[in-house]
C-alpha cells in the first residue's frame, strides 16, 4: 500500500516523527485511542468530518508503523483498535498540544458545531490537572448520551478515560452532551443529575467549571 506521508528529506528526529504522525487526522485518531480501545464506528463518531476512506487509510498507516494494533478476532464482525506501547508514548505529545490549544488556540464552541462529550471531558481533566489546586483522590463517573466516561484524580494527577469505573464513584453525573456543556461552562445545571455525598458533590461543582475559568482568564489577558 502506498502511504500518504510527508517526506522532509533532511536529518531531524522531529521530521522523522512527523513522517509517521503528521498527516491530517492522524494525531486525532491517536487522541481518541488514548482513552481506550475503540471500534471503527466509535472513531467515526468522534472525528466529525472524516470520511470512512480516510479513517481506513489512517488506521492502516498507524498499524504499519506499529502505533496501533487491531484486534480482529475470528468470528467477530467488529474490529477493535488500540494503541501499542509505541502509540501510548505519544500521550505527553497529545497532552502538550491540548494545553497549548487551551492557552493559544481556544475559541468558544460555535452554534451547531459538533461536540463530543469525550473531547469536552478531556479538556476539563487537563484544565483541572494544570491549574486547579486539587491534589485529592477522587473519581467521577459520567453517563453521557448512553456512554460512560471517568475523570479521576489520584492525588497528584487528573486523567480521563472512556468506560465505567472499576470501583465505586465518588460522584456520578448523568446528562446529555448539551446539558454537560452548559454545566462545564458555568451556565446552568439544568437537566444534569449529580449523585454523591454532599462534600464530594460540592467539590465536583467547583472543579467542573475549571475549564471555563481558564479560558475566561485567557480572554481577559489577551485584551
Amino acid at each position: 500500500m502506498t502511504r500518504n506521508v510527508r517526506t522532509y528529506d533532511h536529518f531531524c528526529v522531529i521530521a522523522r516523527a512527523l513522517e509517521d504522525v503528521g498527516d491530517r487526522w492522524t494525531l486525532l485518531v491517536i487522541r481518541d485511542l488514548l482513552s481506550g480501545a475503540k471500534r471503527f464506528t466509535d472513531l467515526m463518531d468522534r472525528l466529525g468530518a472524516i470520511t470512512p476512506k480516510t479513517l481506513t487509510q489512517r488506521l492502516r498507516e498507524l498499524e504499519d508503523t506499529g502505533i496501533v494494533a487491531a484486534d480482529r478476532t475470528p468470528g467477530r464482525r467488529e474490529v477493535w483498535y488500540r494503541l501499542t506501547p509505541v502509540g501510548e508514548d505519544l500521550r505527553p505529545v497529545i497532552d502538550a498540544l491540548g494545553w497549548w490549544g487551551l492557552k493559544h488556540a481556544w475559541r468558544w464552541p460555535q452554534e451547531n458545531e459538533p461536540m463530543h462529550a469525550e473531547h469536552l471531558l478531556r479538556a476539563v481533566a487537563q484544565a483541572i490537572d494544570m491549574v486547579a489546586d486539587a491534589h485529592v483522590t477522587e473519581l467521577w463517573h459520567f453517563r453521557i448520551d448512553g456512554a460512560d466516561y471517568v475523570i479521576e484524580g489520584d492525588g497528584k494527577h487528573w486523567s480521563h478515560r472512556a468506560g465505567t469505573p472499576q470501583v465505586a464513584a465518588d460522584v456520578t453525573i448523568t446528562a446529555r452532551t448539551d446539558a454537560l456543556k452548559r454545566l462545564i461552562f458555568g451556565e446552568s445545571d439544568l437537566d444534569v443529575e449529580i449523585e454523591g455525598a454532599s462534600a464530594k458533590v460540592q467539590r465536583f461543582r467547583k472543579l467542573i467549571t475549571t475549564l471555563a475559568t481558564v479560558v475566561s482568564a485567557q480572554e481577559t489577558s489577551s485584551r
